[in-house]
Parts: structure tokens; sequence; C-alpha cells
């Protein structure tokens, strides 16, 4: 099967190139038509060649940019736990249309749903944690833009600072173009007021994923022909976002989730920790372990007998109403975590 799709990443990768974009499809009329998936998130494609790391060699990567439509022919699907979006193919080209680099453009790629980038707010993801990641590419349009080099390593590197739904991040920068850019002339872009990012997940290193910029993009918001041609763009978006009038909630809403955030990490890390002291209490034959700080019983697995009240009430509609009583209750909310736009 062939497949189209949208560029938004073109970086190094272990000698090589690591090329993703945003899945599109050719309709009937011409037009093009955006690929999600069931979340609403665009549907990512991260072509993986026959290489040692699966690296894009050099010479294919020519002529690649941003926003350029990549064709590639006889794909075949190939994920590997988080990376969800690799695809094996026998031919990679340049198609013949580019979409303007353009704020109303680049609008329509973003990530709508993950609040959190791949997770958690740190910069790396655990190989213990990485399990229950489904996505490992995301494009953001983030706050506080600031680029520098990190001299306290061996061997220096350009790293990229940013504010997201709230949250500080800081990301090693894998964008050739942009790199160039930076070496050239460093004083124009140590802050950035307006950049798309996008954000890949690295390859296991010493037992982690590292987090990576891997694509900035720079909106042309001056130029006016390429505007007003937006409105001849012939991306055709699904479910499109629309604005609320909770503007109010905005503010809330950050703080929520990175806190919810903050609350879904530790308690995986106290449920995987939980698994390991039962299966070493399990291992060892033990039933209790005292400590200063915690006391800690573990009871073999057993059968038990457990009384169904939703079954009762069911067969016995009438002497479950004659004990109910009224209660009067204060009123309150109800704060529940929208599956949707869970990470």
């Amino acid at each position: 099967m062939d497949k189209f799709f949208i560029c938004l990443a073109n970086s190094y990768k272990r000698g090589g190139r690591c090329i993703a974009g945003v899945e599109i499809a050719l309709k009937d009329d011409g037009k093009w038509k955006m690929i999600r998936n069931h979340d609403g998130n665009p549907q990512w494609i991260r072509p993986i060649a026959n290489t040692p790391y699966g690296e894009i060699p050099n010479h294919l990567a020519l002529g690649i940019k941003p926003l350029t439509i990549v064709k590639l022919c006889d794909v075949q699907p190939c994920p590997h736990n988080a990376h969800t979006e690799d695809v094996f193919f026998s031919q990679m080209n340049c198609y013949k249309d580019d979409f303007p680099i353009i704020n109303e453009v680049l609008n329509l790629l973003v990530d709508p749903n993950h609040q959190a980038i791949f997770h958690n707010r740190g910069r790396a993801i655990s190989t213990q944690m990485i399990t229950g990641l489904n996505y490992s590419l995301m494009l953001i349009h983030p706050e506080n833009i600031q680029t520098y080099i990190d001299e306290t390593r061996e061997k220096s590197k350009y790293r990229m600072s940013f504010t997201y739904f709230g949250t500080n991040y800081d990301f090693p920068i894998t964008d050739p173009l942009f790199l160039d850019r930076m070496r050239e002339t460093p004083q124009l872009y140590s802050q950035i007021d307006n950049a798309y990012l996008t954000l890949s997940l690295g390859m296991e290193f010493e037992g982690w994923h590292h987090k990576l910029v891997a694509g900035v993009i720079l909106p042309k918001t001056n130029d006016n022909r390429q505007r007003s041609d937006v409105s001849k763009t012939t991306i055709e978006v699904e479910n499109s976002l629309k604005k609320s009038s909770t503007d109010w909630f905005d503010d809330y809403e950050k703080e929520l989730v990175s806190l919810l955030e903050m609350k879904e990490t530790i308690e995986e890390k106290i449920l995987l920790l939980r698994n390991n002291i039962q299966q070493e209490m399990k291992k060892q034959g033990m039933e209790k372990v005292e400590s200063q700080h915690f006391i800690i019983s573990y009871t073999p697995a057993k059968t038990i007998m457990q009384f169904d009240s939703r079954s009762f009430r069911q067969e016995n509609e009438e002497l479950f109403n004659a004990y109910c009583k009224i209660k009067q209750r204060k009123e309150t909310i109800v704060i529940k975590r929208n599956k949707g736009n869970k990470s």
C-alpha cells in the first residue's frame, strides 16, 4: 500500500536521518484529507530503513523539508513498543505539493489531546514505564521558547527549553536545518516568539528513552500571499476542535492536568514497587514484613464468598425499597478525567 504524509521532522539519527510526519490521503476529487486515529490525534508515520538502527540513509533524505509531501511505496507497519508509527517501505519520494508554513496550516497538525509530553514531565521515559505508551511523535505549539548550548558535558549540546500546558520542559535539538541557523546567527534564536516543535521519543539508551526536539518549524507570519492562499489549502480536517465558551476554566484546567499527571506518575511507580514487593514476599515465603516505617502483609490467593448487593436488589426490589432511607446530601461537584484527553 502506498501512503502520503506531510513531513514535520528530518532530524539526525545514528549517522543517518529520522523522518516523520502526519499522514494524509489523496481523495478522488484531488483534495487532501488528514488521517486521524481513534482519539482524534493526527496519524503519524515514521519510515524505517533496513539499517542497524532503522535510520534513513542521508542521500534518501535530501530535499525533504518541513511541510513537504512525501510518498511512501509498499508500506508495511512495524511498530515496536511506543514507536507505533514505524513503517517499512520500498521507495520514498518527494511529492509535487508543499503546504504554506503559516500558523493556519500548522494549527491543523498539532496534537489536540496530549497535555503532557510522552506521559510525564521529565526529560526521558524509563524502559519500565514505556510499555503503557502508544505514541512517540507529536507536534506542539509551546510558549516561552529559548535555546542555549549546554557545555556541562564532555561534548556540548544545543538544547531548547519551553512551556507547554503550564509545565517547563528542556530537550536536546536534533533538527539539522535549525542547528545550522543557530550556529550562523545564534542571537536570532536565543528566544523565539512563535515556533511549532516536532517532539520525538528516542531509542533506548542505558535504560531510558530520551525526549528530543526533532523538528523546529518557524511560521512565515508576514507572508501575505501565503496567508491569503490558506483558503485554497486542500486539507480537510475531520472533528476539528472549536473554541469553548468556558475560557475562564483554562487556568484551572492547566493546574488540574499538571497535578493529575504528577499523581498518575507517582501511582504508577508505587504500583510497580508494590508488585515487586509482592513477588519478593511470595518468593521468600513471607506473610509479613515489619520495618521502621511499614508493616506489609502478604495474603496468598484464595476463594471467598462475596455479597452481591446489586443482584440482591434486582431480585428483591420490594424488600430493598422497604429498608432504604431518604438522605439529604450537601451540594458538590464531580471532576472526572476526560479519557479522550488522557495522555
